[in-house]
């Protein structure tokens, strides 16, 4: 029998865009609206979790999903140009945080980001003061956006600040809407809306945002999962009566994220673990986009994603019990003693990174808790602005619930930008028991 010869590899001139824009199994466009990739990229997920039906191939770059986006709503054009810096400074975090673990620190520590006495302490510094320093370029590479560091709480005791290792708060502020004589440009939008849009969206709006740039980062040498995390808002919606910031005072720029979370426009997070994920909402649904090594771009493998109605996780740190609430260590004992609604043991699952924790309970259901307590954390030791709220609105836009034990957590106004605040988040049934054996008729 005679041995047949592949044919030679054909001679590739698509550019990594039209490879992974087009399938492979099909000359036909994977679609140009947004809900149209939505469906191919669920199609290629479904592949690649055993569902032979599903056609391989469709992968779809957050680039060209943001274009779609824009282009059935033109309003969210200043959304995708914050995104793409977002998803810049994400990939040279995510290396970043990879090599600090082999990286060795050096025996002269810079004194201005540490005080050469706690090396773990001193690596944290390092970390969050250069993760800070990517996103902050990344952002102010656009030209259009003022980024400044937020200002910590004059007056105020730690509790009610950022750890000392964390320096990097930034706050991005949109420049480009007004005129230089102070008049608001509009933006003539055409077609796209549809049924399905977001109200919030109808007119353009001025974005201010706040980013947490490294959740997490006292677990990086130890190769655990850390994250970035951020919120868009209105930002004249933080100002009345057609008031204006002083562009060149950090504290009046911070006036424009002191909303409740449910006056968000979007939210996200990006984790660097085993892969690195990249999950947001405009406020249409949530969706996980995961960086391709191979050609450095994310690609969407998680379309709207939904939180399991119910889990058996339950995730807190339960070093600080003593002093918690009796109503919430009573929830927690049925829970582990099986005597819940579902009569099932829960397990217990704690990272000490709360990106790493919302995550996992978005995938698998469950509930993320960080309560206050009697003896240190008084208001919590998440800080509602740029942590708990906008894992919140995201959670909420995969089908989960929040609270603060008294009220949606979406709902608390806070009054500084470094104001920690409860908060319990997960699947809608496991947050309906909470809620219920607290005595809170929060959803």
């Amino acid at each position: 029998s005679q041995t047949r010869t592949p044919p030679p590899p054909a001679a590739t001139t698509e550019t990594v865009d039209e490879t992974y824009y087009s399938p492979s199994w099909s000359n036909n466009p994977l679609g140009t609206t947004s809900e149209e990739l939505e469906v191919a990229a669920g199609n290629y997920a479904g592949s690649t979790y055993g569902n032979t039906a599903a056609r391989p191939g469709a992968k779809i770059t957050l680039t060209r999903w943001l274009s779609a986006k824009v282009q059935d709503y033109p309003e969210l054009r200043d959304m995708e140009s914050l995104h793409l810096s977002i998803q810049m400074a994400c990939k040279t975090i995510s290396n970043l945080v990879q090599t600090s673990s082999t990286a060795q620190p050096s025996n002269t520590a810079d004194s201005s980001l540490s005080d050469g006495s706690n090396p773990r302490d001193n690596s944290m510094k390092r970390l969050d003061q250069i993760s800070k320093n990517v996103l902050q370029n990344a952002l102010r590479f656009t030209g259009r956006l003022r980024v400044v560091e937020a200002p910590r709480n004059t007056g105020n005791n730690d509790e009610e600040g950022p750890r000392t290792h964390q320096p990097g708060v930034t706050i991005a502020y949109a420049l480009d809407q007004y005129t230089k004589d102070g008049t608001r440009q509009k933006m003539t939008t055409r077609g796209g809306g549809g049924e399905n849009a977001d109200p919030k969206w109808g007119n353009t709006r001025r974005l201010a945002a706040c980013f947490d740039p490294l959740d997490g980062s006292g677990n990086a040498d130890a190769a655990i999962c850390t994250g970035t995390v951020f919120g868009v808002f209105d930002a004249d919606a933080g100002f009345k009566g057609g008031e204006t910031p002083d562009l060149r005072d950090a504290a009046s720029l911070s006036r424009a994220v002191l909303q409740p979370g449910n006056k968000l426009l979007a939210a996200g997070y990006c984790l660097y673990s085993s892969t690195t994920m990249l999950v947001f909402t405009l406020g249409g649904g949530t969706h996980g986009f995961t960086l391709d090594k191979t050609i450095n771009e994310f690609v969407l493998t998680h379309p709207n994603m939904k939180i399991p109605k119910r889990g058996n996780i339950y995730s807190c740190n339960e070093a600080y019990s003593e002093g918690w609430d009796d109503k919430f260590k009573g929830y927690l004992k049925r829970l582990k003693t099986g005597k819940g609604e579902t009569g099932q043991r829960y397990t217990q699952r704690y990272v000490g990174s709360m990106v790493g924790d919302v995550h996992r309970t978005l995938m698998y259901g469950g509930i993320f808790c960080c309560p206050s307590d009697t003896e240190v954390h008084h208001k919590g030791n998440l800080q509602l602005v740029y942590k708990s709220a906008p894992m919140a609105y995201i959670l909420e836009h995969a089908g989960g619930k929040a609270t603060d034990g008294n009220v949606n957590l979406l709902s608390v106004q806070p009054n500084y930008v470094h104001e920690r605040s409860p908060c319990f988040m997960g699947s809608p049934e496991d947050m309906d028991e909470l809620t219920a054996h607290l005595g809170s008729g929060s959803q």
